[in-house]
């Protein structure tokens, strides 16, 4: 070996050293390859180490985490002295002394010296969290798992369990009781949220451990609860993806917020998984449980990047157009590309069902969820032979009002994996292994053909799945197919498209609570913020009836007073359904019919797509008396609008049938009456935007503008005034 050769095997040495830290206290063990470098004070035990690389779970949840194993030689440690007065083992006292090893640190440093010298700057440094040790007179052994490793529900729980039990019997229609032992209110319980009392959820403001409550919250019942009964603390979100998971993390799993990449978390779902997600969790779950539900709920994957010792979230989306190919010639590496179809991971029939009554109920059961959307594939059925594969999710984290994400979740899915994808393997050199785990490629081999005429060779693009380090770098990819959007996908991969979807009947726009809303609360429910390049949409679907029970109020007001204004196109309401005023109730013999009530009144410009109905209440039919003294009365008809309006109901005592309550859209009949020689008819009810019959009660208006604009996309049926 020549002397230059020599000079420069010195001068670069590939090296390793591992750092154990547990309980604030670091122990440095480097290889055993000479002297140990200048400026680090290692201990030179460290024989070998095995790693498994992470690999994320494109279909939802956290994948398998990465891991490392390093063996180490037995060491006489002159640092401490046994009872009498000689060393002692290195790892048969270190043991001793750190009882607690398990969620400790091991870090892998890998690196070179240069010169003989130590400096971190030449070091790739990789963390991983304290599994098991083991060890014998010849040396010992420590497993370590990736930080996510630190979420899982044999470790961390959200919400954390409470300890506070009923200190006497209540009743199901008590509104207080106390919990012991004493001083567990301050310590584990907020002045006010929610508790779950047996299969009940109450709401709470607290003062020391007395507590007022509101008792059968989120559709539970009111139940009678005995002493020493748990009182049990529950947990609510309503946030964005990013800042729910860092809160679990960081607070009941204790993840390192230095180890989340939250920027790369925030610009991820700002992008592409924009809204809020809500839940109230009513027991405690495992943390790791509750990641892969969001996951699923908001399509996702998540791994712990190894490189950056940072947890990673990517979603579920189009992939990018990708300029750079690895070919067959150029960069893998002879011999080492396999493909192996996936057929498990094909979906062509995507069920998601959402809004969830009752929080106390298991989530696998199907009745306990208010709707459902459902997005079917044909092209995938027909393509391989009419079999249907389906994939259903059950989401506690989607709200009854939330149907946006329910859609973009089934929309997702069903593009990403309506393709059998084909999973590639395949090594590259070094110098091309720039590409890592979760991240887009393309491949080009003589393996890789397209699946449809010419079948050709081409760049399919895949995405990683793990990347394994040796003499060469082992990737493993799944094909990245992302098919057609179809009509009821909605947009949902425009990162600027905000759809608030209103489906049943409903009083006004309405919360969970049944409390009144603007269109503009109706949004800040789903929507974190509003900025000028959004398309807000608002969409009354083809169920959606959405009324007004009073006749001095509005079906819908788009806000308390141009609060839309910042956006640089109108918000667009999508009527597919009906918005309709109250109906007038018909008039009693001698009495007076009801005016209808109005249907919508804008605060802000809108732009209109009506391909339903708006249209206000019809106003109630007038009676009718006969012309002579036998008593045939008879009084008027409910008009057509929300909550059938009644009919009146005095009429004389000949009547042969009652007057009818108007429908969502029709008035009702009026009464008839009849004796010996004569009979009336009471008036018909108004149907929508229409007065009442023999000069009954009058129309509500369709649409108020109060100075606002209507910019007409579909008009369709608009029944009554507009003005």
């Amino acid at each position: 070996m020549s002397f230059e050769t020599e000079r420069k095997k010195y001068a670069r040495q590939p090296f390793k050293y591992y750092e154990v830290e547990v309980n604030s206290v670091t122990y440095k063990i480097c290889e055993n390859v000479g002297p140990v470098p200048a400026g680090l004070d290692a201990m030179p035990l460290a024989k070998s180490a095995s790693k498994r690389p992470p690999r994320v779970a494109l279909e939802g949840g956290i994948g398998v985490r990465g891991t490392i194993s390093v063996q180490f030689n037995e060491g006489l440690d002159y640092r401490y002295f046994g009872t009498v007065n000689e060393p002692v083992r290195f790892w048969t006292h270190w043991r001793a002394r750190n009882i607690g090893y398990q969620g400790g640190r091991i870090s892998e440093f890998s690196g070179y010296i240069v010169n003989g010298a130590y400096d971190v700057a030449n070091f790739e440094r990789r963390d991983y969290i304290i599994e098991s040790f083991s060890h014998n007179a010849s040396g010992a052994s420590i497993t370590g798992k990736d930080t996510l490793k630190m979420i899982s529900g044999d470790r961390a729980k959200a919400p954390r369990k409470s300890s506070g039990i009923l200190q006497a019997d209540i009743l199901a229609a008590d509104t207080s009781f106390t919990l012991l032992p004493t001083g567990v209110g301050d310590l584990e319980y907020p002045d006010d949220g929610f508790i779950r009392l047996g299969d009940e959820v109450v709401s709470f403001t607290r003062s020391a451990d007395a507590f007022t409550v509101v008792r059968a919250q989120y559709n539970t019942l009111a139940e009678d609860h005995g002493i020493n009964d748990l009182a049990q603390l529950c947990l609510y979100y309503s946030d964005n993806v990013s800042d729910i998971l860092y809160n679990l993390y960081t607070v009941y799993a204790d993840v390192p917020a230095a180890q989340i990449n939250k920027p790369q978390w925030d610009d991820e779902v700002t992008l592409n998984l924009p809204g809020l997600y809500e839940a109230l969790i009513t027991e405690p779950v495992g943390v790791d449980a509750l990641a892969k539900e969001l996951c699923e709920s908001a399509p996702h994957f998540q791994y712990y990047d190894e490189r950056i010792n940072k947890i990673v979230l990517t979603a579920i989306k189009a992939p990018p157009d990708l300029s750079q190919c690895y070919t067959a010639e150029a960069n893998i590496l002879e011999a080492s590309t396999v493909i192996k179809d996936e057929p498990e991971m094909r979906i062509s029939t995507v069920i998601v069902r959402f809004g969830q009554r009752d929080p106390t109920k298991k989530l696998d059961d199907a009745s306990n969820y208010k709707q459902g959307q459902v997005r079917v594939t044909p092209l995938s059925i027909a393509k391989y032979g009419g079999v249907e594969k389906y994939k259903v999710i059950n989401s506690r984290w989607i709200s009854n009002g939330n149907r946006a994400a329910a859609i973009r979740l089934a929309a997702r899915l069903g593009r990403r994996f309506e393709e059998m994808p084909r999973a590639i393997s395949f090594n590259l050199d070094p110098r091309d292994a720039d590409v890592w785990t979760g991240q887009p490629l393309s491949i080009n081999s003589d393996l890789t053909l397209r699946n449809e005429a010419p079948f050709d060779r081409f760049c399919m693009p895949v995405q990683v799945l793990s990347v394994g380090e040796a003499q060469d770098y082992q990737y493993q990819a799944l094909e990245y197919t992302y098919g057609a959007e179809l009509p009821e996908d909605e947009d949902s991969d425009d990162p600027n498209y905000r759809p608030v979807y209103i489906s049943g009947q409903t009083i006004r726009i309405e919360d969970g609570a049944g409390n009144p809303q603007t269109l503009r609360e109706a949004y800040d429910a789903v929507w974190p913020d509003l900025l000028a390049a959004y398309n807000v949409v608002f969409i009354f679907d083809l169920s959606a009836v959405a009324g007004s029970d009073d006749i001095n109020e509005y079906a819908v007001i788009t806000s308390a007073g141009d609060e839309f204004s910042i956006l640089t196109d109108p918000i667009l309401l999508d009527v597919r359904g009906l918005i309709v005023g109250k109906g007038g109730f018909g008039a009693n013999v001698g009495g007076s019919a009801g005016a209808g009530g109005p249907a919508v009144s804008l605060a802000d410009n809108i732009r209109l797509s009506n391909t339903g109905t708006i249209g206000g209440g019809g106003g109630g039919g007038n009676f009718q008396v006969s012309v002579d003294a036998n008593n045939a009365n008879a009084a008027g008809g409910g008009g057509a609008g929300f909550q059938n309006s009644a009919g009146g109901t005095r009429s004389g005592p000949n009547t042969f049938s009652e007057a009818e309550g108007g429908s969502n859209t029709s008035g009702g009949d009026g009464a008839f009456a009849t004796s010996s020689s004569t009979q009336a008819t009471g008036g018909r009810g108004g149907n929508l935007g229409s007065q009442g019959q023999y000069g009954g009660g009058l129309a509500g208006a369709a649409i108020a503008l109060n100075g606002y604009t209507v910019t007409y996309i579909n008009t369709g049926s608009i029944l009554g005034s507009v003005s």
